[in-house]
């Protein structure tokens, strides 16, 4: 099939967007963070309905989707959180792959649950890679966040896919569960068995102090353990502050931290924990053995 660029146009850009792949790795000696997709399942769900491969670049939205125009034909699909889908007024279902026509108008409301979209494009967006990724990162990437006005690059497709096109029943699990996997963290030895254990029996809300770097948790948890030297941390690490906040370090954080490591959570519970808002409740349950 003969391919040429096309071109996304931004009218409305929502609250953030941002270009995300699976992530950027090998370069934490430099103190580069991986970055990559917040809800990685729904964005690796995306390119598998386009067929696409699974790094291929998608736009990820938070909270509030925007309008887009698009200047050449290609195919789309929109997963994640929940939200209306109209193109040039005809709707869709969220996780229905559709063919677009030349200046055809993508509309997205804001979500009605959840907290992240994707939108994926056939061949994924063609925008710089920098350190074997396209994801966004200030310092590392031309672009650090969506505004109006951007036009982003894509592989035209100048005629209808032939395939036959996938839908999906959405997971209600992403976003309606409350509980979170984890393992214990690094310094999780140190703690007395039975704070652990109220650790692990407590609710827990999202703050308002969120972002792709981190989310803090609005309750205190008694803190007896001391700092630590500055080490390793990953994307889902939970840590313990003095001051007795629990902070989940997410897809931008940094690589070291010298917070207590208490525990980490797994990569499904880092896509629903994405998927999460203020306000919303968690709980921690452990899995056993990493």
């Amino acid at each position: 099939m003969k391919r040429s660029e096309g071109t996304l146009e931004v009218i409305k850009s929502g609250f953030y967007g941002s270009i995300q792949d699976l992530g950027r790795f090998g370069y934490a000696h430099w103190g580069i963070p991986a970055a990559g997709a917040m809800d990685e399942q729904s964005y690796l769900l995306a390119n598998h309905l386009l067929q696409n491969a699974p790094n291929d670049a998608c736009l990820e939205l938070t909270l509030i989707g925007g309008e887009f125009q698009f200047h050449h034909p290609t195919t789309i699909v929109i997963t994640g959180a929940p939200v209306n889908i109209q193109v040039n007024g005809q709707t869709y279902p969220i996780n229905h792959v559709i063919d677009i026509k030349a200046g055809e108008l993508l509309r997205l409301s804001p979500v009605k649950k959840g907290c992240r979209i994707y939108l994926g494009i056939y061949g994924g967006f063609q925008t710089e890679e920098v350190l074997g990724s396209k994801s966004w990162y200030a310092g590392i990437t031309q672009n650090t966040k969506l505004e109006k006005g951007m036009s982003l690059p894509y592989q035209s497709v100048p005629q209808k896919r032939t395939a036959p096109h996938a839908k999906v029943a959405m997971d209600d699990a992403l976003f309606e569960d409350e509980v979170l996997e984890v393992y214990r963290g690094a310094e999780a030895a140190e703690m007395d068995e039975q704070r652990f254990e109220q650790l692990l029996a407590g609710e827990f809300y999202l703050s308002a102090k969120q972002n792709r770097m981190g989310i803090q948790l609005e309750e205190k948890f008694e803190n007896s353990l001391s700092e630590i030297l500055t080490a390793p941390v990953y994307p889902g690490t939970v840590q313990l502050t003095p001051g007795g906040k629990l902070m989940i370090l997410m897809k931008d954080a940094q690589v070291t931290g010298g917070y207590p490591r208490i525990l980490q959570l797994s990569p499904q519970a880092i896509s629903c924990l994405s998927q999460k808002k203020q306000g919303d409740k968690v709980r921690f349950t452990l899995i056993d053995e990493w």
